[in-house]
């Protein structure tokens, strides 16, 4: 009798584990984000020396997926990056994304659910990436409600992917966000620059929505746990990495992420740098791109 009541306790216990784990949720956290600009902002930040050898690992690339390609120019952090798009494949000048994470296997497809629960529908499917011999599975992806403004999505990187593309790279297996980047950066050749790089991780998006949007968008990220806050004019959605996502209303017609702060691994001077019609502000260990101004220009 005793063994059983033993017994009973164990499985109460595991099952109760389980259900705190299931009303936990899986951890959301920021993979990366995109931009569209303008093509003189492009070809300056594509040509800009400062960008492409000091501040992060770079790289212009074209992807191929099975369901679209496109070409792009991109600074890999430890373990978020962004992007940076010229009109065109991704859409118009303003146009952006915005890309959560999860690092636990099958977490994706809670998401999912999460978001068919508070938004009404949700979907999802795997991404693949072509190399020159294979194509891979790289991601599942899961959205919500489509806003308008901004592309929002969720990847979860396949089991598979690090073993298969380019494998003999790194010996890293997981599929973590550090571990894919460490790779994307050994596939360009620079993992021996990570540590003198300035950027270390996107840490906030200041992003201009509509009432609709924004109250859509904070919907979704309530979903999976992050929290929100009104402040002054904005909202204020933080995720489990302390991540922050400033909404605001839109201002001279631009919408989407209009504003980026970095953490930087070494502290620099204070500096301002002008790339196209954006700017980069640098002081200490953080960095602030203004990629579109929410502010009326002067007349």
């Amino acid at each position: 009798m005793r063994i059983v009541a033993s017994c009973a306790a164990v499985c109460l216990a595991a099952l109760s584990s389980m259900t705190v784990a299931g009303e936990r949720g899986p951890v959301v956290t920021l993979n990366h984000f995109y931009v569209v600009v303008d093509a003189p902002t492009y070809e300056a930040a594509r040509a800009s020396a400062f960008l492409t050898r000091e501040f992060a690992a770079f790289e212009a690339r074209t992807t191929v997926r099975n369901d679209k390609s496109y070409t792009g120019v991109y600074w890999y952090g430890r373990r978020t990056y962004f992007e940076l798009f010229e009109p065109g494949e991704q859409g118009p000048a303003g146009a952006s994304g915005l890309a959560l994470g999860v690092e636990e296997p099958a977490a994706s497809a809670l998401v999912q659910r999460r978001w068919e629960d508070a938004l009404g529908t949700a979907g999802g499917g795997l991404v693949t990436r072509k190399t020159e011999t294979d194509e891979v599975p790289w991601f599942e992806m899961t959205y919500g409600r489509e806003i308008s403004s901004l592309r929002v999505w969720l990847m979860e990187y396949h089991r598979d992917f690090l073993a298969r593309w380019y494998g003999t790279l790194t010996p890293a297996r997981s599929i973590t966000r550090a571990e894919v980047l460490d790779r994307y950066v050994a596939k360009i050749g620079q993992s021996d620059r990570r540590e003198a790089a300035l950027l270390k991780d996107v840490v906030g998006l200041t992003i201009a929505l509509a009432l609709p949007e924004r109250e859509a968008l904070v919907k979704q990220l309530r979903a999976v746990g992050w929290t929100a806050t009104d402040e002054a004019d904005a909202v204020v959605c933080r995720g489990p990495e302390s991540e922050r996502l400033r909404l605001l209303a839109p201002a001279a017609g631009r919408t989407g992420i209009v504003e980026v702060e970095f953490s930087l691994q070494h502290s620099v001077a204070t500096a301002t740098r002008r790339i196209g019609n954006a700017e980069l502000q640098l002081e200490g260990t953080s960095a602030r791109l203004a990629v579109q101004s929410t502010k009326r220009p002067a007349s």
